[in-house]
């Protein structure tokens, strides 16, 4: 981490001295278990698949819909599942492409996310997916 220039430090060192590290490791706990969370709400629910393990706070994931729908359609329909998402604004939701698979990524890393926000990203998703059908 570059932190010579124009001291950038001082931001991360007055967080610390002021919180203290231990509230950097519990929220850092907070936003691991909320990603697991959702990584598990996910796997319950049939119609969206993980596509990739749940490590950090970054939950990857995608709509697979019913059967019969080739790849290409699947990645499509993503990237405008992707759009609606963010454009109905109650969830942001970023993209990343896994093995040749577009996904959704949900990334959890402020401190003020409450269990309720991360409860209502499926709903959020399902109701686009909807919308787009």
């Amino acid at each position: 981490m570059e932190l010579s220039r124009r001291f950038r430090a001082l931001k991360l060192w007055l967080s610390l001295r002021y919180h203290g590290v231990a509230a950097f490791r519990q929220s850092i706990a907070k936003d691991l278990a909320q990603a697991r969370r959702l990584a598990n709400a996910i796997a319950r629910e049939p119609l969206l698949e993980l596509v990739a393990p749940v490590e950090l706070s970054a939950v990857c994931f995608r709509y697979r819909g019913n059967s019969g729908i080739s790849e290409q359609e699947l990645n499509d329909f993503n990237l405008a599942l992707l759009q609606r998402v963010v454009a109905r604004g109650r969830v942001y939701l970023s993209n990343a492409s896994l093995h040749g698979k577009f996904c959704l990524r949900a990334c959890i890393v402020n401190h003020r996310t409450k269990d309720a926000d991360v409860d209502s990203v499926i709903p959020e998703v399902l109701a686009a997916a909807r919308e787009l059908r």
